[in-house]
């Protein structure tokens, strides 16, 4: 038959007998499945079609690309990693009832709440109002995240404000990104990652963030436009030790168990992955989360008061680490970055209560500037 709708054409004709005389793949597919939605009708089907030809290859290789195909789909679900939210639950498990609820008139649970619709489509047509710029939410949005003002460099801010997110500015001590009163993330780019591991800072925030949150969630972020691993497969050594990446990264992972490692492709879909985590979360506050990790006696308002721009160049200086640069803000001759050049050095290794750190403070501030570099 020549029409082009040929599932129509079973359909209506309801044939008994099929020559095909050019095979197709996915003719064939339409076969079967109109064969399934009759089980009790006959129907035979013949090739007509020449031996070792140019038409038999093309079908056989059509054959061959779709077995392969699931194959790898198959082979990638065995080793693809368990989204968080299963919790160890497999498929063939019976869902929970509701707490309240006999079990035979709850709701079932699926094993992915994600997979839900988060917004009713009904609620959503009638929150539209297309006298107010071309038909845009009227209503708020329902997905709040606390977002540190340092991230208000990077794009994901605004992807997340395009995603439907209310993005809340906040200074944070303790992490990135403030997704519910127990979930908190860590976001680094792969050269960020490299370098944290290098110098033992990713240590130290992962520290604060299983000290303050329940959740804690390290991200890491690829770009599209590179490929999709920390390092190239024929780069990584036989046997791996501390002084490599992954090595670090393992280390990382067996010191915090508590910690949850994920990745992501691009800013888009870690929009998408802040709104699957936060499904039956509670909303983040800005108050409660800008008093994470502050000393006990530190007030937002004292905090809104202080130079930002001032503090990150104090924490950029060699010997100022993120345990001891509050020393250095509550110390009373201290008032400045000018102030903090003209101490002694006894007295900086008294503020920062090491003397190494004091030490490397004193000689940076005070190194010899080179002479060659001084204009004439």
């Amino acid at each position: 038959h020549a029409l082009t709708d040929r599932a129509a054409v079973l359909a209506t004709v309801r044939p008994s007998f099929i020559i095909v005389h050019d095979p197709d793949a996915a003719f064939i597919r339409e076969i079967e499945v109109h064969a399934a939605h009759r089980p009790g009708a006959r129907m035979r089907v013949y090739f007509m079609v020449h031996d070792t030809s140019v038409e038999e290859q093309r079908y056989l290789s059509q054959i061959n690309y779709e077995s392969d195909s699931f194959a790898n789909l198959i082979r990638g679900k065995a080793h693809a990693a368990m989204p968080f939210e299963q919790e160890g639950r497999v498929h063939n498990e019976t869902p929970l009832a509701i707490a309240g609820t006999s079990g035979a008139s709850a709701a079932p649970v699926l094993p992915l709440p994600q997979l839900q619709p988060l917004v009713d489509p009904k609620a959503l047509a009638a929150a539209r109002n297309t006298r107010i710029r071309g038909g845009q939410l009227s209503n708020p949005t329902k997905l709040h995240v606390v977002v540190d003002t340092r991230e208000f460099m990077s794009s994901l801010p605004s992807i997340l404000h395009q995603s439907g997110f209310k993005v809340m500015p906040c200074t944070l001590e303790v992490g990135d990104y403030v997704l519910s009163p127990s979930m908190c993330v860590e976001r680094k780019s792969l050269p960020d990652l490299i370098e944290s591991l290098r110098n033992g800072r990713l240590v130290t925030q992962m520290q604060n963030m299983c000290r303050h949150y329940k959740i804690p969630i390290l991200l890491i972020e690829f770009e599209r436009d590179k490929a999709f691993g920390i390092q190239n497969p024929a780069d990584v050594p036989k046997d791996l030790n501390f002084n490599t990446t992954q090595g670090r990264l393992a280390m990382l992972i067996w010191r915090f168990p508590k910690m949850r490692l994920m990745w992501s492709r691009s800013l888009h879909m870690t929009a998408r992955m802040f709104a699957d985590w936060k499904y039956a979360e509670e909303e983040p506050t800005v108050e409660v989360a800008s008093k994470v990790g502050v000393p006990q006696g530190a007030e937002a308002g004292e905090r809104n008061s202080v130079n930002q721009p001032a503090i990150d160049m104090l924490r950029r200086l060699p010997g100022i680490t993120d345990s001891n640069y509050r020393r250095v803000l509550d110390a009373p001759d201290v008032v400045c970055l000018a102030d903090l050049a003209e101490l002694t050095m006894e007295r900086m290794q008294e503020i920062l209560g090491d003397p190494r750190q004091g030490r490397t403070l004193y000689e940076f501030l005070h190194a010899q500037y080179p002479v060659h570099l001084m204009g004439r």
